[in-house]
């Protein structure tokens, strides 16, 4: 009877003692070479069941989220009119949890390294509920959007520490098919969000939009603490709380919150020469580079490393994390409002139509994974998929009000390809780029610099569509206030009669405005497109070099009986 497999920790562990073996007696260009070979050929790691069992409820925990933040968008119309809200709270609804999900990414990445993953993702689910509670009760707007911002705070956290965890315990070659796992939850969530929130308000009350959280964060919060056997250095709780970063998170956060408030406020709550635009964003701006100094010179033990941005090639990935955030989520806001205004379908049927893209981002996700794990070669994989990106982005602009469905539905099939191959790609390179210790901290980042591109996609498209769109209604002499309440005005939109001179013009106007929007997403993309081509290839044959070690508890010792049974 065989052996069952053994922890890919002791395997590396025994991997490196038989280097030390080799290196310190014997013929001195034989074992040279036979320590070559084993650098380039490394153990073959199997992924145990409790590891198993641990992905798979990161899947779900994760599906969840993903779930929350889209079913939101088909649900808004009904929750501002039973509630009473304005189109500019409705806006704060659905931004509120971006934003709070974006700011509480570092710290809690950070926390987690003291404190251990474990209590962080406990945390995060913690919070996540309490949040879904507070929305449940919710009969006014600030309640509501206190719920959302409490559960962005526990999005962002679940998201980064399943991140984290999986550099924990996958060596990083394997990473990128099983990262590919969590990231099926994640889309699926994504598809059926819209869907659901639709059909959701349109025969029961909007708060059970809410309610369907409940039985998955039972599930979290019973399957982490029972699952997730980890443990973080012994140390005293005075040690720990002197590890923290206190002033670099406290200015990180509140200057990331403000900066995030006048991006997303400018140009749709008020005029970006405004006061309450500028004083924000000049002070958002000024605590970032005050917290880049701090982090730098100040901090014992920072919270945000400088040694991630240590070559031009990482800068590259994290500026295409970024990127693909900003473009990818702009991107299917924006097609769905354009089937929204210009086609004029109902919420529902734009989710419908958006299918395409997120079916495909699945399947395309899994195999851009599987891609990188088998040939050791990130590049390829980035280059194609930023050459389908920018490709589809290029497509939008033959959108006008003709659109016929065979151009959106072959548009929005290469956007997914393109988006899915590169979903998760980039993260493993910022990985294999990463200097020794770095590796948990370069996937946070990675997973910072996507969210906070999703944050600011909206409101950079917004700003475009809105000028752009004013731009034309004033050559045809109609009002440029119309481009300044243009979700609002398609109500009115839609009642007035098909074929009216008036309406034609305003729907060249909204087609006129969304060229803009594509334009801007296609500079984006073929720019990240280009600038890849200047990354460099990093081995990604690691051993993991996490403190953070999964311990044997006796659901483990139970699965391996039962796997040496099975051998």
């Amino acid at each position: 009877m065989e052996s069952p497999p053994q922890d890919h920790v002791d395997t590396t562990d025994r991997s490196s003692q038989s280097v030390e073996k080799l290196e310190s007696h014997g013929d001195a260009t034989e074992p040279a070479r036979e320590v070559e070979e084993q650098r380039q050929n490394p153990p073959e790691w199997r992924i145990a069941k409790h590891e198993l069992l641990i992905i798979l409820s990161l899947c779900i925990i994760n599906m969840v989220v993903a779930l929350d933040a889209s079913i939101i968008v088909t649900a808004l119309n009904s929750i501002t009119i039973e509630i009473g809200g304005t189109t500019t709270e409705a806006f704060w609804i659905g931004t509120s949890y971006l934003l709070s999900c974006t700011v509480a990414m570092p710290p809690l990445a950070s926390l987690s390294e003291i404190f251990g993953r474990p209590i962080c993702l406990i945390f995060s689910l913690s919070m996540f509920t309490l949040g879904s509670i507070l929305c449940c009760v919710a009969h006014s707007i600030p309640l509501l959007l206190a719920g959302r911002s409490v559960q962005g705070i526990g999005g962002g956290g679940i998201w980064v520490l399943s991140l984290l965890l999986l550099t924990d315990i996958v060596p990083l070659r394997h990473r990128p098919k099983w990262w590919a796992l969590i990231s099926i939850g994640w889309a699926v969530g994504l598809v059926i969000g819209p869907l659901i929130g639709g059909g959701v308000v349109q025969h029961t009350t909007w708060r059970w939009v809410f309610y369907l959280n409940f039985p998955f964060c039972a599930f979290g919060l019973v399957v982490v603490p029972t699952l997730l056997t980890m443990r973080p250095r012994v140390e005293t709780t005075r040690q720990k709380l002197g590890r923290v970063d206190w002033v670099g998170g406290l200015l990180f956060t509140a200057s990331l919150t403000v900066f995030l408030f006048a991006i997303s406020s400018g140009g749709i709550q008020y005029d970006w020469n405004s006061a309450p635009i500028l004083v924000p964003l000049v002070l958002g701006v000024c605590g970032l580079v005050a917290t880049g100094v701090w982090e730098e010179h100040g901090a014992m033990e920072p919270m945000l490393k400088r040694s991630l941005f240590h070559n031009w090639s990482s800068i590259i990935a994290y500026l295409g994390g970024f990127a693909q955030g900003l473009v990818m989520y702009g991107q299917l806001y924006y097609i769905a409002f354009f089937f929204v205004s210009v086609k004029q379908l109902s919420p529902i049927q734009a989710g419908v139509n958006l299918l395409p893209v997120m079916l495909v981002l699945i399947p395309s996700g899994a195999v851009g994974g599987a891609i990188v794990s088998r040939m050791n070669a990130y590049r390829p994989t980035i280059w194609v998929g930023w050459l389908l990106a920018t490709l589809s982005s290029g497509l939008e602009l033959l959108w006008d009000a003709d659109v016929s469905k065979p151009v959106w539905a072959v548009t929005l099939v290469i956007s997914g390809l393109g988006h899915g191959i590169i979903l998760n790609t980039q993260s493993f390179a910022c990985q294999a780029m990463a200097k020794p210790g770095d590796v948990a901290a370069a996937a946070a980042m990675y997973g910072f610099a996507r969210q906070f591109g999703t944050s600011v996609g909206v409101s950079v498209g917004s700003t475009t569509f809105q000028n752009v769109m004013a731009m034309k209604l004033g050559r045809e002499g109609l009002p440029r206030g119309i481009a300044y309440n243009a979700e609002g005005f398609v109500t009115e939109l839609v009642k007035m009669p098909d074929g009216g001179a008036t309406k034609e013009t305003i729907l060249d106007a909204y087609v006129f405005g969304f060229l803009g929007v594509w334009q801007v997403y296609l500079g984006i993309s073929g720019v990240i497109f280009l600038l890849s081509f200047f990354m460099k290839h990093f081995d990604m044959n690691k051993a993991i070099e996490s403190e953070h070690k999964l311990e044997s508890n006796h659901i483990s010792k139970l699965l391996d009986r039962r796997q040496r049974v099975s051998l």
